[in-house]
């Protein structure tokens, strides 16, 4: 859906999400709801609503106002931000760098929570010590210091990408000098809590509330399922930046003599494997000299097939797309998605190529170091599309890798 652009700061587009305007509603209908039943010989139910809509939208306000200080101090600890949305009582921001120091991350994690904190404490203030007697503002003011207070707590909670998260996970940083290991213990962390809230929806769920038994419950679950997917990535990320290239099994290269003719090209491609790729090397007394495509056979009538030669058509090889058999799995995966064809050459540290690496066999070599071994007709079929196989995303996982600052 197309987001709504309030305003531009820093270069920087705020924006609010379409979803946010039903919510909008709900939370309105809630308040209102929740003051009829508690007040409802004290407000009718137009001035029920009027509560609960201004409480809705100075929330909002109260939001945007803390995104602005989080943004400003993000930019000063180096994050590239390139667009902020709003979907009611957070934002998600879409960065292009993060910060790559643990303290710039701790007060980045520290702003939000302490600014709720702040407009909580100044709205309760202003509730307790007016001496208007206009009971619609106070009951607003009150309200909205309340829910800034809670949402300063939900904010500190120690889990996933919450400021509680990246906090706890920054410090762990900060003191231990290991990144990975803040991650790990934040994701480790997450897992229990998640657990225990399962747990005690599943209680909640047959002793007192089903609604907040399956909320509980449904959070929980939620919460196992991110955390066993971050250790997934973690798995990933590990393979991508401690393979070597040389760790993989390549295709083997197909190779002709350069003074061969187009009729024993011809012959030669008879017997090729559908999905065989389309380029061949040419050799010269044992060394190599270049390569072709197989399309050449296409230019050339085939009555002059006899007295055609490869070599005619002989392109250098250092013009095909290679990389280092030393160089770390994730730099080929970068060099790949750059190629037009989907493949790359592998050459030693002398420049001779020692095979062809593509994303079935990247993708299968992930695979089977995260545990899974396919069945080789599901691998040809993949094969067959070149793409990663079972919809691996390792071009987004390196892009944000890259993102994080884990590699260079």
């Amino acid at each position: 859906m197309r987001t709504l652009q309030i305003f531009k700061i820093w270069g920087i587009p705020f924006k609010i999400h379409p979803f946010w305007f039903a919510i909008l509603f709900l939370f309105s209908w809630s308040i209102a709801n929740q003051v009829n039943l508690t007040s409802s010989q004290i407000y009718n139910l137009k001035e029920a609503w009027l509560i609960g809509f201004l409480t809705s939208f100075f929330l909002l306000s109260s939001t945007i106002f803390h995104e602005i200080f989080h943004t400003f101090v993000s930019l000063n600890q180096g994050v590239k931000i390139k667009k902020i949305t709003f979907y009611f009582l957070g934002a998600i921001l879409q960065i292009d760098k993060d910060c790559q120091d643990a303290l710039g991350n701790i007060k980045i994690s520290i702003v939000r929570p302490m600014l709720c904190f702040s407009t909580a404490l100044i709205l309760l203030f202003i509730s307790y010590s007016s001496a208007s007697k206009e009971l619609i503002a106070i009951n607003i003011i009150g309200r909205l210091a309340i829910l800034n207070f809670f949402l300063g707590i939900f904010n500190l909670l120690p889990v996933g990408s919450l400021d509680g998260g990246n906090l706890l996970k920054s410090i762990i940083w900060y003191f231990s000098g290991s990144k990975k290991k803040g991650r790990n213990i934040l994701n480790k962390f997450t897992l229990f809590l998640s657990t225990f809230v399962l747990l005690f929806g599943i209680i909640f769920l047959f002793r007192f509330s089903v609604y907040y038994g399956l909320l509980f419950s449904f959070l929980g679950l939620f919460g196992i399922n991110s955390s066993k997917s971050e250790r997934q990535f973690f798995r990933i990320e590990n393979t991508l930046k401690e393979s070597k290239i040389s760790d993989l099994k390549y295709k083997s290269l197909k190779r002709i003599e350069y003074n061969s003719n187009l009729i024993e090209l011809n012959k030669l491609l008879k017997n090729k494997l559908e999905n065989d790729d389309s380029f061949l090397f040419l050799t010269n007394n044992g060394r190599w000299d270049g390569f072709i495509h197989e399309n050449i056979l296409k230019t050339v009538p085939i009555k002059k097939w006899d007295r055609t030669f490869v070599g005619d058509f002989k392109k250098p090889i250092n013009e095909f797309a290679s990389i280092n058999c030393n160089a770390q799995l994730w730099c080929i995966i970068e060099r790949l998605e750059k190629t037009s064809e989907g493949i790359i050459l592998v050459v030693n540290s002398t420049g001779i190529p020692l095979g062809i690496l593509d994303r079935y066999k990247i993708g299968s070599y992930v695979l089977k170091k995260l545990g899974f071994d396919l069945p080789t007709s599901i691998l040809s079929k993949l094969h067959n599309k070149n793409n990663y196989p079972l919809g691996l995303q390792l071009p987004e996982i390196i892009k944000l890798m890259r993102k994080k600052g884990d590699i260079e």
